[in-house]
């Protein structure tokens, strides 16, 4: 029986990491394309265009899954998720017009440290010492992989303060969903429970879309259309299924493997050169995920929820 559940478990953490794994190949995709969109638009039309795409999308598989589509306010994870949603949004892409990609991408990947000491005030979860170790490895990795590109100076000061509350903001979203997610009965409740983040965050941040004009370009188009579709409706499903499976600081790190995705798809299609830092840190944030998630499934205290 013990040895049952334990096959499971390994089995279960496997999907996870598979899942975690594509979602971060997706999401290595949106720093770039959101910078090149900043160029003809502001960082907050993107950021709405981009959830009402997203939105669509999901109300469109969800309708096709004859699922039943509910809101439920009084769920107080939603809430937070919605919430750290509208907030991650407005700074990330924000910052990216003050700030490169390389930068928006370490800043906002600083969010495991943050799920870290969230959870410890909160003692909603037990923190281990590899849960430490392995966030310190990932972050380290993070910093190594896109050191060459950083530019911590001038106007980029600032869109990197932006891109430090991002980070803050996406480990409320992370701790929210995965406490959510954990408690689901299956894939279409997953699904819902993200079209109602996506479809809250878009309402909130709707008036955005008249602070600034809209002069996009067909080719700007295809690009929202991509953003909102690949590295978001997609991408988050992917993890929201992995974050189902592990815990929150599990989770958290796996959103990391992005940017290893970013520079590997780089290297590959656009010639540039994967240097020896970059391995490295490769190395060290695949480490980092391997060592939170050895021996434990969920890193969970007794709840009482």
């Amino acid at each position: 029986m013990e040895r049952g559940i334990a096959v499971m478990t390994l089995a279960g953490k496997n999907t996870a990491l598979i899942f975690g794994v594509l979602a971060a190949f997706f999401w290595g995709t949106h720093s770039v394309i959101v910078r090149y969109l900043t160029g003809d638009l502001h960082g907050l039309t993107i950021a709405v265009l981009r959830l009402y795409v997203a939105t669509i999308i999901l109300f469109v598989i969800l309708k096709a899954l004859k699922v039943r589509i509910s809101f439920d306010l009084s769920d107080r994870n939603l809430l937070i998720a919605i919430l750290s949603t509208v907030v991650n949004y407005v700074f990330f892409h924000i910052g990216l017009e003050h700030t490169g990609a390389a930068n928006a991408m370490m800043l906002e990947n600083t969010a495991p440290f943050f799920v870290l000491v969230i959870l410890f005030l909160l003692a909603s979860e037990r923190i281990r010492r590899q849960d430490l170790a392995g966030t310190g490895l990932a972050i380290i990795g993070v910093f190594l992989t896109i050191s060459q590109d950083i530019a911590l100076a001038g106007e980029a000061l600032k869109g990197d303060l932006l891109e430090l509350f991002a980070g803050i903001s996406w480990a409320g979203f992370m701790i929210a969903s995965s406490r959510a997610l954990r408690k689901s009965a299956g894939t279409a409740e997953r699904l819902n429970f993200l079209f109602s983040v996506f479809a809250g965050a878009a309402v909130l941040l709707t008036p955005c879309l008249f602070l600034y004009p809209i002069e996009a370009t067909g080719q700007d188009l295809i690009w929202l259309l991509i953003l909102g579709i690949v590295p978001t409706a997609l991408a988050y499903y992917l993890w929201y299924e992995a974050a189902a499976r592990v815990s929150a600081i599990t989770a958290s790190l796996l959103f990391t493997l992005s940017v290893v995705f970013t520079f590997v798809n780089a290297f590959l299609f656009l010639g540039e050169r994967f240097t020896v830092n970059g391995l490295i840190g490769a190395v060290l944030i695949v480490s980092g995920i391997l060592l939170t998630s050895a021996g434990n499934d969920t890193g969970r205290k007794q709840s009482t929820e």
